[in-house]
Order: structure tokens, then C-alpha cells, then sequence
């Protein structure tokens, strides 16, 4: 069984988007190991940053990133799409922004 995640949409000023990252990350709070894919979008359905997790370890996160947003509007709007092999619960998942700094600015949970 795969089930699938969503986060809330985020919106990012594209003229300053050097400034920011957006992130999509997974921790596995499950007792076995878990398999998937993490996917940041923008609202028309481009696909900006892609990856899979392969057998990660219970209590164990990863993500990918992206910085590079593609887009000639003033705000881009993205979101997360994240899917692991066996139930919703097994994992959490959220969309972060954060600035050069490494700050947080915020993050979004999927469900």
C-alpha cells in the first residue's frame, strides 16, 4: 500500500528567491524501515525538486531542496508532495522555507 501526503501551499517572493530555500523532508516514526518520494511543486504543476528515500531507518530523516524556483511571476506558489510505501502515519513530512541564514522562516506539515 502507498499512501500520499500534501502540504499546505507556500508563497515566495520570485524577485528575492536567491534568498530562500523551500525543503521537503520525511522522518520515519515507524518501528521498520520506510521507502518513498519527495516531490516540491509549484501551483501549475511543475515538478521544481524530486527525490526518493529508499529503506530509511525508524527515527531517521531525509529531504531535498530547492532554490531555484523558475518562474517570471512575482510570487511563486509551491507545495510538497511526499508518498511512502505503507500507511500515512508511518512518517511526517513537511514544506519548509528557510532564509541565507538557515533560519526558518516556516514550515507546513503534510497530511
Amino acid at each position: 500500500m502507498t499512501s500520499t501526503l500534501f502540504t499546505g501551499v507556500l508563497m515566495i517572493q520570485t524577485a528575492n528567491s536567491a534568498q530562500y530555500t523551500v525543503s521537503c523532508d520525511v522522518l520515519n516514526v515507524s518501528s521498520s524501515r520506510k521507502t518513498g518520494t519527495l516531490q516540491i511543486i509549484r501551483a501549475d504543476g511543475t515538478v521544481l525538486g524530486s527525490g526518493g528515500y529508499n529503506s530509511v531507518a525508524p527515527g531517521v530523516g531525509t529531504g531535498i531542496q530547492v532554490q531555484t524556483f523558475q518562474n517570471t511571476a512575482i510570487i511563486t506558489t509551491v507545495y510538497g508532495k511526499i508518498t511512502v510505501k505503507g500507511k500515512p502515519n508511518s512518517i511526517r513530512a513537511s514544506l519548509s522555507l528557510t532564509d541565507v541564514k538557515g533560519n526558518t522562516l516556516v514550515s507546513l506539515e503534510a497530511r
